[in-house]
């Protein structure tokens, strides 16, 4: 699509992402701020679902794990930002590796129903182990702050969240060109073929929820500090859901999509604030649009005019 520049869209999207900010508020700023934090969980639904062709709709949980996580190291052990952020990655990822196991015996809509009640399982420990988390009252999260200087405004919360979803995303790509990614990816397209070819499917579907769940986690501490008051009201079924419909509306096989998803989830609930009690509605509406339309996502629009295009159709 891009010729011999693979990176023109890519270097386009980190230009207006470091323009954007002078242009906004403090509320626009929010949104921006939160559809970076959405970018990276769409991320991780990339590798796991774009992929390695798992299933999960339990992501709220990995995202709960990474902003309590983080949320604890900082304010219980007096730990720097960095290290809780990346504390809640490693938590996330942790329940990653077990949440994979799962994976290894079964497929489609019984894994998804083995994510889901992991998320569920997640949600009511954090709700109810109020000597830790606060349960019902909540617990209370500092802003952000790197070598003595906080991020007291998301204006410069932004540039932060910029530069970690730019090396993140780096990561990734860097993974899905390894062996191990590449591996990954022949076991999507044939899983009898690849084993037979010596690739491990045990080692490589846990790697993959791993990652995962690392960079959800990542995510979801980010979004503590974001928002800097936590709630299990936060990480729900709907939450999870949410999640699903972002990756898949942006499209699962492309870092482009999940920001595009990412943008979707921030704005949705924007644009049909009125719908307050309907917000599955709206989530299950799209989701089925997108499908029946796109099903390769928003990101191959383009794609999809042109070829319309050529057959008269526009």
């Amino acid at each position: 699509m891009n010729g011999g520049r693979p990176w023109a869209v890519p270097l386009l999207v980190v230009a207006i992402g470091l323009v954007l900010p002078n242009f906004f508020g403090q509320y626009g700023n929010f949104i921006f701020a939160s559809i970076l934090i959405y970018s990276l969980v769409a991320l991780s639904l990339t590798i796991l679902i774009g992929y390695g062709g798992q299933i999960s709709i339990g992501h709220a949980g990995f995202w709960a794990l990474g902003a309590y996580g983080s949320a604890l190291v900082v304010t219980k052990l007096g730990a720097p930002f960095a290290l809780g952020v990346l504390s809640g990655g490693v938590i996330a990822a942790s329940f990653g590796a077990i949440v994979a196991l799962p994976a290894l015996r079964v497929q489609g809509h019984y894994l998804a129903i083995a994510t889901l009640a992991f998320a569920l399982v997640v949600q009511q420990v954090l709700f109810e182990w109020e000597s830790l988390t606060g349960g019902r009252s909540g617990l209370s999260v500092p802003r952000p702050s790197i070598a003595g200087y906080e991020f007291a405004s998301d204006y410069a919360y932004n540039y932060l969240l910029l530069g970690i979803v730019i090396l993140l995303a780096w990561i990734s790509e860097n993974f899905r060109k390894s062996h191990s990614g590449r591996a990954l990816i022949a076991l999507r397209m044939s899983p009898i073929a690849a084993q037979t070819a010596g690739v491990s499917r045990p080692r490589h579907i846990i790697l993959c929820f791993v990652l995962s769940a690392f960079l959800t986690g990542i995510s979801g501490g980010l979004y503590a500090h974001l928002i800097g008051f936590l709630s299990t009201d936060a990480f729900t079924l709907t939450t999870s859901l949410a999640f699903l419909t972002m990756a898949v509306i942006g499209g699962v096989r492309s870092y482009l999509g999940a920001v595009l998803g990412a943008i979707y989830l921030t704005l949705a609930p924007e644009v049909f604030r009125q719908l307050k009690d309907a917000e599955m509605v709206v989530y299950g509406t799209s989701l089925i649009l997108c499908l029946a339309f796109l099903p390769s996502g928003l990101v191959s629009l383009p794609e999809r005019l042109s070829t319309l295009r050529r057959r008269g159709r526009l």
